[in-house]
């Protein structure tokens, strides 16, 4: 953005959280950076919403702390786009504070929400309570997977998949829901255990759970009323059905069909 100075991005800063700040306001951008930087944090800041966007992809940072009144590109959208493709924690502090609001901010996928005007030593102490809270990562699988005979191809860790000539990404829900079901075949998940298991479950139902197999169903061109991946189990719930390629047909596929 044209005229604003931007920190560097947060790469290399061993040891300590990393925290986006994105606040049109320069005073208070100035304060949250202050007192976060205070209390150990790495902060970069911006306020402007796609810029704030671009920072994220450039180097996701370990927890982001947004308005929702943002010239280029509001807060809710912001917070939406990070849900496409991340987990990581988000506070939202706003001008805005109807019950609509917050509930709305909840929906899309914030874990806190602070009004203005608020205490910036009480925003601290919230930052420092949801970074306790957020669970370690889960246990990395490294190879990729396969399946039927190569025409399902993930890498978990990137998660980026073939299916046949076609390529795309899942979102981290996607990518879970997958590694879920697909680690027990033929094994039915109702829609509960499937919340617990791949979902943030914030302001979330059972019945999201088919909004997400339904969209994971399309980029893997999986036909629900005839499926080579996920069977719908009428009353009951969900199950893999694509039976697993050995290790080394994964690898291979891979190799060749890799998303840059």
């Amino acid at each position: 953005m044209a005229g604003e100075r931007h920190q560097p991005p947060l790469a290399g800063v061993a040891g300590r959280p990393r925290i986006l700040v994105v606040e049109d306001e320069p005073r208070i951008r100035e304060i949250i950076t202050l007192y976060l930087e205070r209390a150990g944090f790495v902060v970069q800041s911006t306020g402007d919403g796609r810029t704030a966007l671009e920072a994220f992809d450039a180097d996701p940072p370990d927890l982001v702390v947004v308005d929702l009144l943002l010239p280029g590109l509001a807060g809710e959208a912001l917070i939406s786009a990070i849900r496409e493709v991340s987990d990581v924690p988000i506070v939202v502090a706003s001008a805005k504070r109807a019950d609509e609001d917050r509930i709305d901010a909840f929906r899309l996928g914030a874990d806190d929400y602070v009004t203005k005007p608020f205490n910036p030593v009480e925003l601290v102490a919230r930052v420092r309570a949801i970074l306790r809270r957020v669970q370690p990562p889960e246990p990395r699988i490294d190879q990729p997977l396969s399946f039927a005979h190569g025409r399902l191809v993930v890498d978990p860790t990137t998660r980026h998949f073939t299916v046949g000539p076609r390529e795309g990404r899942l979102t981290p829900t996607e990518s879970r829901l997958l590694l879920a079901l697909a680690a027990a075949p033929g094994v039915v998940f109702d829609r509960e255990r499937l919340l617990s298991l791949a979902t943030r479950g914030v302001s979330e139902t059972t019945r999201t759970v088919d909004v997400h197999i339904a969209n994971l169903r399309h980029k893997l061109d999986d036909d629900a009323a005839r499926p080579w991946a996920i069977e719908t189990v009428p009353d009951a719930g969900y199950r893999w059905v694509a039976p697993a390629d050995p290790p080394t047909t994964a690898t291979h596929s891979a190799d060749h069909g890799r998303v840059s």
